[in-house]
């Protein structure tokens, strides 16, 4: 999956370019993961940052990515998709996010999408049809790399898979409701399922908010600094360094001298140093592997 994108983003280059871009892109990978045996980046950081280099080096080769969220509350999403940096994305045209009413879908007049469940037990569970209906339509239109179920069962969501999911183009993601889903759509449908924690929500909506940001912000061209991302907390296994900006004296507290002496090389190693103390301090199961 990994490399036919790849090589999808490589023919998206200018022709005359794609020599030159190609063998630049091939140094700067060769460069990360010689890195990543010297450091904790991973072979999904490696492939990510991969991505971020070629789409910076010719703007030609962005690739729209498509999220349709199955939903029963759609106006739930009103609030994060109509702002801030998910809103600059959509109007940029990087990525496509479609709310689908699964309640279209019902098959009776009331719209009905939920029953009890069949051997008792309390909460209500959302039918097989209506979701079965909507996904099968949907998928009759587009072809997906993933169709996913937010739920706490599912596998913790992290930086790591935030990477991975960037890179993808087109993804469906299930909301689930009340006492859940109907079990035949998780074993016929679904092909990944994904918790933003561990604990439970009223639904899954605001599980697929932070999945839909988490991975929409890391595509090329949404900052306005595309390398901005991958100096992100987790993005090498480190949470970030203290970041400061003006004033530099604020009731006598400072910003640090080194900051401002202009000295790239002992900036990088301050904040790496400060990177790795603030990581064993405040998460330090993040280092326990690398002890």
């Amino acid at each position: 999956m990994r490399s036919n994108i790849c090589l999808e983003v490589v023919m998206r280059c200018n022709r005359p370019l794609i020599i030159m871009q190609t063998c630049s892109a091939l140094v700067y990978i060769i460069t990360f993961v010689y890195y990543s045996r010297l450091s904790r980046s991973n072979s999904e950081n490696i492939f990510f940052k991969f991505n971020i280099y070629l789409c910076k080096i010719n703007s030609s080769i962005y690739i729209e990515m498509r999220i349709d969220i199955l939903t029963i509350f759609p106006e739930m999403f009103d609030g994060p998709f109509k702002h801030s940096i998910l809103k600059r994305a959509q109007e940029r045209g990087l990525v496509e996010i479609n709310l689908i009413n699964i309640r279209d879908y019902a098959t009776d007049k009331h719209k009905r999408v939920d029953d009890y469940q069949y051997g008792g037990g309390s909460g209500m569970v959302m039918m097989v049809e209506p979701i079965a209906n909507c996904i099968e339509d949907l998928k009759l239109k587009n072809t997906y790399n993933e169709i996913i179920y937010m739920s706490p069962d599912g596998e913790l969501f992290g930086q790591q898979m935030a990477n991975r999911y960037s890179i993808f183009q087109n993804l469906m993601i299930l909301c689930g409701h009340y006492k859940g889903i109907d079990e035949r759509i998780r074993e016929h449908f679904i092909t990944k399922e994904i918790s933003i924690g561990n604990y439970v929500l009223s639904g899954g909506e605001l599980g697929a908010a932070v999945f839909a940001d988490a991975i929409v912000r890391l595509l090329p061209g949404v900052l306005n600094d595309e390398t901005s991302a991958l100096s992100d907390s987790f993005q090498d296994g480190l949470l970030s360094p203290p970041a400061y900006t003006r004033p530099y004296n604020f009731k006598s507290m400072k910003v640090p001298d080194i900051l401002l002496s202009g000295n790239d090389k002992e900036i990088e190693k301050w904040r790496m140093e400060k990177a790795i103390e603030r990581t064993k301090v405040r998460r330090p199961e993040m280092t326990d592997d690398e002890e």
